[in-house]
């Protein structure tokens, strides 16, 4: 009697535990979505810059990474190969270590209506993840502010990390130059992007993400300052806040029963 006893309360108490165990592992995914959701949108951004910047200083004083053009600055259609070489150097803002090529085919200036501008990559490391897929933008003309709107799609993109584990993903975004568009220099540039992402986390598994208040992110900061995605797994949809403005390295993420986790992203 007491071990049938002993045996009704163990599977009673597996019961309750196992939707506990659960609801913990589904807040873990949703927390590995939201990182690979950040992570995949502050690359693409970081990537923008560093192409933007390689293309405006074309070289420069510095001896990587390298720029090189097919014709002269001036000929289009033309292709510009960004080279960090194997060994690296630092990105934009000094935080990683750019790695391998960025090539790009060029159709015009940036700042003309119509322009487009496709960016592949080779061999390609941000830190110790590896880049793949395409990226392209083209330039819509100005808004009805004034600004510039482009479109920017990322087709195949894929990030690998060390591990093993990674990141693909598709997107359709619009990018508008609300403030530093009147100066040569990227620095004082001020990004508003919304869109849509879709693809699967580290754990294989399908999501959907939508930008419902735009992200802003600027030229001098090495993070996305503000802005919200609303993205979607398996039925669960979260919510990540980069925050009001300050520029620094957390988010916070509203998990589908209302709890609030802090997110770091990634350096």
């Amino acid at each position: 009697m007491y071990k049938y006893l002993l045996l009704i309360s163990l599977l009673l108490a597996s019961v309750v535990y196992l939707p506990s165990c659960q609801k913990e592992d589904a807040a873990d995914a949703d927390v590995m979505t939201s990182e690979d959701v950040a992570t995949l949108e502050d690359f693409s951004a970081e990537i923008e810059q560093a192409a933007d910047l390689a293309i405006e200083e074309r070289g420069g004083v510095s001896s990587c990474p390298t720029v090189t053009l097919a014709q002269p600055w001036g000929t289009w259609p033309n292709t510009i190969t960004i080279d960090y070489g194997t060994t690296g150097c630092p990105g934009p803002n000094g935080e990683h270590i750019l790695k391998g090529k960025i090539i790009i085919v060029q159709t015009a200036e940036m700042f003309a209506a119509g322009a487009q501008r496709t960016k592949t990559f080779d061999n390609f490391y941000v830190d110790d993840v590896r880049v793949e897929g395409t990226k392209t933008w083209k330039n819509n003309g100005k808004d009805a502010e004034g600004n510039w709107s482009y479109t920017r799609t990322a087709t195949d993109m894929k990030l690998t990390y060390s591990d093993g584990t990674s990141t693909t993903w598709n997107h359709t975004h619009t990018a508008t130059l609300v403030q530093g568009g009147a100066t040569p220099t990227h620095w004082d540039n001020v990004w508003n992007i919304t869109g849509s992402t879709s693809g699967t986390n580290r754990g294989g598994k399908t999501f959907t993400a939508n930008i419902t208040a735009p992200l802003v992110k600027r030229g001098n900061c090495r993070w996305i300052v503000e802005g919200t995605i609303l993205f979607t797994r398996d039925g669960r949809t979260s919510s990540l806040n980069f925050g009001n403005g300050t520029c620094d390295r957390f988010a916070r993420l509203t998990l589908p029963n209302g709890e609030v986790v802090v997110v770091r992203l990634r350096r």
